[in-house]
């Protein structure tokens, strides 16, 4: 199998019930996380991907490390990161 994978940037947007506080929701994310805030006694509804919003990633942005790696016969033959292999 031959293929590339990419990796992106992509929003996620949670629901929350019209009667969340959700000043008081932002604070306890500030403090303590995100995972603390989705859940169903605190408003959580859902959670939707925007994938409108999909942007590709550069090694910058990922801490130097790759964002494209190309595979043949499902080898990584060529990544762009900072320690990127040769290509073959």
């Amino acid at each position: 199998m031959n293929y590339i994978d990419v990796k992106v940037t992509v929003w996620n947007r949670l629901t929350f019930s019209e009667d969340t506080d959700m000043t008081a929701l932002a604070k306890e994310i500030e403090q303590s996380g995100l995972d603390e805030a989705i859940d169903d006694a605190k408003g959580f509804i859902e959670s939707e991907t925007l994938y409108d919003t999909e942007e590709q990633l550069t090694p910058d942005d990922n801490g130097k490390a790759s964002t494209i790696e190309v595979y043949q016969n499902k080898e990584l033959i060529w990544e762009n990161g900072e320690n990127a292999l040769q290509q073959h």
